[in-house]
């Protein structure tokens, strides 16, 4: 009797071992599925991003760009107008992603993000406010606004954190709240700052806080590319830490992760990557929030293949939303975050009302 219990035990234990197997390699076969539908789709809106606008273009005329065969006007427009614009729509959006992806985790509130939290509005306070006190005649934007944002940026995140701090740990349901009065506080403040400013310069911070890529030049999309591979390597190598973390700080400090210092880490991170997509793209909201939850729904909370998944939904969301924007009204242009927060607000309101 002895043994026949022993060997039902171990042909259970067996048995439970190859599920688990089969579970691993279940998920592992529909993770790979769902990486490359989204690697699809992106490819899907590139085409369709350049391809946006009054003329488009066949692949006969792509080839014959990258070879250097092209009439110069198709060239011009392809090469200095439209694919500067694509390839910032699609970095911004990846940069965003990465963001909200990592505030959820390091927060473990489903609902942070750079626009929530006031990140954004932070930038653009110190942009209005630079705008209206210092003549931009003679001064490179594309260095100062981007300085400018992070700054900004920065400033706003840590001010959350310490304020979200109980008992020496941060309160993700403080952390929204604390986030949400600083955006509009400083929402508020950004507007009367731009009831003083000329009209050509009013309509200018407008369009950065609603969310237009205005800074859609190969510098800009150079930088963003460089900034955002190293962050996004950095990110990857740090998953297993994230996954820990998300256990909650006691669980988290019992394995040997030193909580705090890894916090401060992952946080400056986020918001490198959304500081520099804010120069760039401007104010965009929900890129950080929707992107995440949609990746996790997809491929699961292990944030190994959640942050690459979150890194595609976000390409695919901006350069859908982007396609959107400009052909929409032609001939006139919607500015991308109004359909970003078109597809986001719903969604967001979909989670506060089942929290």
């Amino acid at each position: 009797m002895s043994s026949a219990r022993k060997w039902t035990k171990g042909a259970g234990g067996a048995a439970q071992r190859r599920g688990q197997t089969g579970e691993a390699a279940g998920r592992a076969v529909r993770s790979a599925v769902v990486f490359v539908v989204l690697a699809a789709l992106g490819v899907v809106g590139l085409w369709l991003d350049i391809n946006a606008g009054y003329q488009a273009y066949s692949l006969q005329d792509l080839w014959n760009v990258m070879q250097g065969t092209a009439a110069p006007g198709l060239i011009y427009t392809l090469v200095q107008l439209r694919m500067p614009r694509v390839v910032c729509s699609l970095l911004v959006g990846v940069g965003l992603a990465l963001s909200g992806c990592v505030l959820q985790g390091i927060s473990r509130n489903e609902m942070a993000e750079p626009g929530i939290l006031g990140i954004n509005a932070g930038a653009g306070l110190l942009i209005a406010l630079f705008i209206w006190l210092v003549p931009v005649s003679g001064v490179s934007l594309t260095v100062v606004l981007p300085l400018l944002a992070f700054i900004g940026s920065v400033a706003v995140a840590l001010l959350d954190w310490r304020l979200s701090v109980v008992r020496g740990a941060p309160s993700p349901r403080r952390l929204l709240l604390v986030g949400v009065a600083m955006s509009t506080g400083l929402a508020s403040v950004t507007s009367m700052v731009m009831l003083r400013l000329p009209d050509s310069d009013y309509a200018f911070v407008q369009n950065w806080i609603a969310g237009n890529i205005w800074g859609a030049t190969w510098e800009n999309a150079i930088m963003l590319a460089v900034v955002l591979v190293i962050l996004l390597f950095v990110v990857l190598y740090m998953s297993r830490t994230l996954n820990v973390m998300a256990l909650g700080p006691l669980l988290a400090t019992g394995v040997g992760v030193n909580v705090k210092r890894q916090t401060r880490l992952l946080l400056a991170l986020a918001v490198g990557a959304s500081s520099v997509c804010c120069a760039v793209g401007g104010g965009l909201s929900f890129v950080g929030l929707v992107c995440p939850h949609m990746a996790r729904r997809l491929v699961g909370p292990n944030f190994r293949r959640l942050v690459p998944a979150t890194v595609l939904v976000g390409a695919d969301l901006m350069l859908f939303a982007d396609v959107i924007s400009r052909t929409l009204l032609l001939p006139a242009e919607i500015p991308v975050g109004i359909v970003v927060a078109v597809i986001g607000a719903p969604y967001f309101l979909y989670l506060l009302a089942k929290s």
